[in-house]
């Protein structure tokens, strides 16, 4: 078997070998590309005279399969396969676009990451800090989000001539005109196992959930955590579930909602939430180890250690504010007794005269 550099070295010298005649004079490379978590791929390029946009195919876990027991010969064709779909692709935009705003502003997108885990990945990139994650914008350079972006760079940003709160407004303005999904577990459930919920033996495999536990995603299921940014799917999840709502960040792809964050045990969740990252979530997909609470009152999103807290201070307040309702009608009680009363002394002065 192949060590991994041998892998890489063979890959990159027999790929044209599997690839069109076109392909004939076009440069391989493989360079590091830092992704989610400061994760570091190796990307597979193979560029053609003229070609301005080519796809990174990420050889770390075609290793995998390799190691797994696929055959060689079927990895390289898959990768040839995947550069020739590349040059089949009507691309909506040029990457010469990507220097007029006024073309790509449609198109400006954003995604959730990890702040601490994402400092070098994050290096040279504006992003506005969230809690404990960071928003970091790109461009889609085409009608699928699966398919290919350009992350925004501080450069870019600089042409643009934009600061980076207007980047920000124009990236959850067009947010807003996603398709953002709430789903029910259950039928996230059915979706992924290809069940179809109208099928009388769905009712056996996945009975109702009485807990009431969501999805809240994006159509494409990709990076579909940035939905907690949108506030009116957020407003709207709130008016749902009857008040203030639980956030689990399942993955950069999803998150799950749960209601009642009153009653919520955040020790536990929080709990649950590392076990789940550290069992069973690529490490290039964990979003955080922390649980979120939607306030529905004040609109805002915010760790549960801090809901907790700014439950507890309104509690305070409102027994605060009782207990001065409370001391005022005491001291006006005391003051009524204390009061002369002058309608009895004037009748009892006349039947003395």
């Amino acid at each position: 078997m192949l060590s991994y550099e041998e892998f890489k070295q063979e890959i990159q010298d027999d790929i044209k070998l599997y690839l069109p005649e076109k392909f004939a004079d076009a440069t391989v490379t493989v360079q590091t590309v830092m992704k989610n978590n400061d994760t570091a791929l190796d990307g597979l390029m193979i560029r053609g005279e003229g070609d301005t946009v080519v796809p990174n195919i990420y050889l770390n876990d075609l290793y995998e399969r390799y190691e797994n027991g696929a055959d060689l010969s079927d990895i390289k064709q898959d990768i040839a396969d995947i550069r020739v779909k590349h040059d089949q692709l009507d691309l909506p935009i040029d990457v010469s676009d990507l220097g007029d705003l006024d073309k790509v502003r449609d198109r400006i997108d954003c995604k959730l990451v990890n702040l601490e885990n994402n400092q070098e990945y994050l290096s040279g990139k504006p992003h506005e800090e969230f809690e404990d994650l960071a928003v970091v914008y790109s461009v889609n350079l085409s009608n699928s989000i699966e398919l290919m972006s350009a992350v925004v760079s501080d450069g870019m940003m600089e042409r643009w001539g934009i600061t980076q709160n207007e980047l920000h407004d124009i990236a959850m303005e067009n947010l807003s005109n996603q398709d953002l999904e709430l789903i029910n577990m259950r039928d996230m459930m059915m979706e992924m196992m290809g069940v179809d919920k109208d099928d009388p033996v769905a009712a056996l495999m996945f009975p109702p959930d009485e807990v009431g536990m969501y999805v809240l995603t994006n159509h494409e299921r990709v990076n579909g955590a940035k939905a907690i940014l949108d506030q009116g799917t957020m407003d709207g999840i709130a008016e749902k579930l009857g008040g203030d709502f639980i956030v689990l960040p399942s993955s950069i792809h999803e998150c799950i909602v749960l209601p009642n964050a009153a009653e919520m045990d955040a020790r536990t969740l929080s709990n649950m939430v590392q076990d789940v990252n550290r069992t069973q979530v690529d490490p290039k997909e964990v979003l955080s180890d922390h649980v979120y609470c939607y306030d529905a009152k004040a609109h805002e999103l915010i760790r549960a250690e801090k809901y907790v807290d700014r439950q507890n201070d309104r509690s305070n307040e409102r027994h605060e504010n009782k207990s001065m309702k409370d001391k005022l009608a005491e001291k006006k009680a005391e003051a009524a007794k204390a009061a002369p009363a002058k309608t009895h002394l004037g009748k009892t002065a006349a039947h003395d005269l």
